[in-house]
């Protein structure tokens, strides 16, 4: 017997050519794989009757009596086969591996490997009836793409037109090879094509989406529509299946192996295809396991092992295990080495109140869930998901290793540090008469409004400061009105009657414990109640409960934003410093307050490097090595992408955008915002095109543009169209990928594009919001060519009022006129208004004038 073993997700080209090999070769079979493409599937319910006897299934095959394989369209030699000739039919490269005597390899050039199968049918005239025709043309027809791939040869054609002439069933392979889409299909393909995104590794291009909406059929022959996928070294997608996940892994790189990297979710496949089923975990934590494994820094128990617990004998008595659990919650019980159970301190309290001091340790032991020495990272995880436990204890043949705790396994997650101060707090505050500095920082009306706040707040019993940025901008001399003040007691009642008391616009929030005043001339006054924020997990929102001033300073992002100046009328003027801020600002310092500060609310991470960017700050030491933490912990990943959204629309508003940048770049931070990201030499010189294209636009036009949608546009180029749509919508950058589509069709027509009027056309119906972008993306001639669109429809040589003044009544024939003598001006064959005027007298007038004339008869 003799065999033709399919790979994985074989396709119609390999069951063909498989098939053919059945009618070259007598008592040869098909073993089918678990998995093939759908439209195999097809072909399988439409010649069942045909094939049954030709195919067989692996618990079928019997291995002692197969004498050949074959193995088509592939080059993977299964491992199952040992000491039995192999020959291979392939038409993709050659791989580099050793092949045995036994391994017998052909390979050729051609679109599709079911061709070099029908012409060996041919010179050996072997007759086929039409079914056998009908399927082997669909392996040549969906490998060459219906003969318009690039790799199609005249060979393929040829071998196609000699089984047409057999009687191929024309009806038959349509309804076989026709992708038939319907709204299921393209929704789902949809989803996929917005999830793509590319995973970080250092030359390889590797991709992973997610599809969450229910999907009834085989997913893997929509693979191919993804255009990411198709150009990728591997990719891999996440399917929802209610309460399990199926991770298909792809790969074209041997170097990638898929089969191994899912055999670590407990998954099954070769390196090659594979896939797995997992649960418990969502998208973000399996994209973060698959790069980790793709980088080759996957944990393992052995990262976590502890070996401090004490350890006592089977036979050590309850009293003995209380003296030792006086500093600990847990002993291990052993005997003889052999891990026996747990005892905890509460079972020891509870026996020796029962009087059963004098019982052995081995009687009320815990027999607690255990993991062996080569527990993966995935399985441990699985572990402490599936059971609530405190702690597994390791074991190897039995005997105890040591321990992992739950609490370490989370903290290096989330990479949660132990919180302490960066430096320890001043107990008694620096103080500084800030009175007459205020008094000449603030216009007069300004000043005055917030000296009367202060008197207010003292009426009713609290105490007020103004805080955070604008005192800094205070200390540092910049010119700032964005003023926020603090109350120790209530913000909401001090807003509410000072701006009744004043007749002036309010609004408070008594749930946030905030409010606002906005003064006639439009400056607003952001009132907050002194409080304290405890973060329930990374980049949550807070939780906030009433505090000290002290508290609330200590709750701030960086020492240079916790200066506080009080406004209380009997402390007027007294500038407050816990946290040596002020000299941080002198000193050009960005210091966070404790160890925690960018685990709490990683968009810190992103607000420190603006802020040094922006004053030419260095990031103190400790500082600096606890964002670099963060950022490698991925800590960004648990923060609100809205307010990553809002702190980017800041960066690219930033006077210092693109030093600032730049740090961004130096920390990885664009790396991880935007998979693989960085500012190159290119990129760097692009930003600073941009940055003069804004100021040459913003003249030229006497308009302002949106920096966030040009700058990403800049940063994300030469990213695929459908990775930056999908950033763009992950960040809520909801226009600009509304537009994105848009954008790269008119920069490919401007790009091959040499007609003046043509370009003007596509930038007249250009959103001209992008055009500092696309000026940037655009050689300096055709940049050029824009700018002198720009600036001549600016001012045009003829408008329609000029038209009118000749005596020319609004028409249809306007536009025509305006646009022929417009284009004209782009050519440079009109240069004056004069020129123009003569040009229509000229081409035009006589003929409005006939058109009158025939109108009134």
């Amino acid at each position: 017997m003799q065999v033709v073993i399919l790979d994985e997700g074989a396709d119609l080209d390999a069951f063909s050519s498989a098939y053919g090999l059945t009618l070259l070769y007598p008592d040869t079979y098909i073993l089918l794989p678990n998995s093939f493409e759908y439209k195999v599937r097809k072909l399988l319910k439409i010649y069942e009757t045909k094939i049954k006897d030709k195919v067989m299934k692996k618990e079928d095959l019997d291995l002692n009596k197969v004498e050949k394989v074959f193995l088509v369209d592939s080059q993977n030699v299964p491992d199952l086969i040992k000491n039995v000739p192999i020959e291979i039919f392939d038409h993709h490269p050659k791989k580099n591996f050793s092949l045995n005597k036994n391994v017998k390899k052909h390979l050729y050039k051609t679109g599709s490997i079911s061709t070099v199968v029908v012409e060996k049918i041919k010179r050996k005239k072997i007759s086929i009836d039409k079914d056998d025709a009908t399927i082997l043309s669909s392996g040549i027809y969906e490998d060459t793409g219906g003969f318009k791939f690039k790799g199609t040869t005249p060979r393929d054609i040829k071998a196609f037109y000699y089984l047409f002439k057999s009687g191929l069933d024309v009806l038959k392979l349509k309804k076989i090879v026709t992708d038939t889409f319907d709204l299921e299909d393209t929704e789902i393909l949809k989803e996929i094509i917005k999830n793509t995104e590319p995973l970080i590794t250092e030359d390889k291009k590797v991709f992973i989406s997610s599809i969450t909406k229910r999907y009834t059929k085989d997913i893997a022959w929509l693979l191919k529509y993804v255009k990411t996928f198709e150009e990728a070294d591997a990719y891999f997608l996440v399917v929802n299946q209610k309460s399990k996940k199926v991770i298909i892994g792809r790969s074209k790189d041997e170097k990638i192996d898929v089969g191994k990297i899912l055999s670590e979710f407990d998954g099954g496949g070769h390196p090659f295809a594979a896939s797995a089923v997992i649960v418990g975990f969502d998208y973000p934590e399996i994209k973060n396991f698959l790069l980790s494994f793709l980088l080759g820094k996957q944990q393992s128990v052995l990262n976590f092992l502890k070996n401090d617990l004490p350890v006592v004998e089977s036979n050590v008595k309850i009293r003995e295990v209380k003296n030792i659990l006086k500093d600990f919650k847990y002993a291990v019980v052993v005997e003889k080495g052999k891990y026996v159970g747990v005892l905890t301190e509460k079972v020891v309290n509870n026996a020796i109140k029962h009087k059963l001091e004098n019982e052995d340790a081995i009687t009320f032991s815990e027999e607690m869930i255990t993991i062996p020495m080569n527990t993966n990272f995935i399985q441990l995880l699985k572990t402490f998901s599936s059971y609530n436990l405190e702690i597994l204890p390791v074991v190897k043949k039995g005997y105890y290793k040591g321990v992992v705790y739950k609490k370490d396994f989370i903290n290096f997650i989330s990479g949660i540090l132990e919180d302490k101060p960066v430096f320890q707090p001043i107990s008694k505050p620096k103080v500084l008469d800030y009175s007459n500095k205020l008094r000449e920082f603030f216009p007069k009306d300004i000043f005055n409004i917030i000296k009367e706040v202060g008197e207010y707040a003292e009426k009713l019993g609290y105490k007020a400061y103004i805080i955070g940025g604008v005192v800094r901008d205070i200390v540092m001399g910049k010119k700032s009105l964005d003023i926020d003040i603090i109350v120790e007691g209530s913000a909401v009642d001090l807003v509410r009657n000072f701006a009744k008391a004043k007749n002036l616009n309010f609004h408070i929030y008594p749930e946030f414990m905030t409010g606002n005043i906005t003064l006639e001339n439009k400056i607003k006054l952001d009132f907050a109640t002194a409080r304290k924020e405890e973060y329930e997990s990374p980049g949550s929102y807070p939780r906030v409960e009433k505090a000290s001033l002290f508290e609330d300073l200590y709750r701030r992002d960086f020492t240079i934003n916790t200066l506080a100046i009080e406004i209380t009328k009997s402390n007027f003027g007294k500038l407050i410093d816990y946290f040596n801020g002020f000299v941080d600002i002198k000193e050009k310092r960005i210091r966070v307050l404790h160890t925690l500060s960018f685990v709490e609310d990683p968009i810190r991470i992103l607000r420190g490097l603006r802020f040094a960017g922006r004053f030419n700050f260095k990031l103190e030491k400790k500082t600096q090595q606890l964002l670099n933490h963060a950022i490698e912990k991925d800590l960004l990943n648990f923060a609100p992408t809205g307010r990553i959204n809002l702190e980017l629309n800041l960066t690219f508003n930033e006077e210092k955008v693109i030093d600032i940048l730049i740090l961004m770049d130096k920390y990885k931070i664009l790396y991880k915002l935007f998979s693989g990201l960085s500012v190159d030499s290119v990129k760097k010189e692009l930003l600073i095109k941009l940055k003069d294209n804004f100021l040459l636009l913003e003249k030229l036009l006497n308009t302002s543009f949106p920096k966030a949608s040009n700058y990403l546009y800049i940063l994300l180029s030469g990213f695929p169209l459908e990775v930056i749509f999908n950033y763009l919508k992950k960040y809520h950058f909801e226009k600009e990928a509304k537009y994105i589509n848009d954008f790269y069709t008119n920069l490919e027509t401007i790009s091959q594009t040499q007609e003046k009027f043509k370009i003007y056309q596509t930038i007249k119906s250009f959103n001209k919001d992008f055009l500092p972008a696309l000026l940037t993306l655009l050689n300096e001639d055709k940049l050029k060519i824009i700018l002198d669109i720009v600036e001549k429809e600016k001012n045009p040589l003829i408008k329609g009022e000029d038209l009118i003044q000749m005596g020319l009544k609004p028409s249809r024939i306007f536009k025509e006129i305006l646009d022929d003598t417009f284009k004209r001006y782009l050519e440079n064959s009109l240069k004056t208004k004069e020129d123009a005027l003569s040009y229509i007298k000229k081409k035009y007038l006589q003929r409005v004038e006939n058109e009158d004339t025939d109108s009134r008869r």
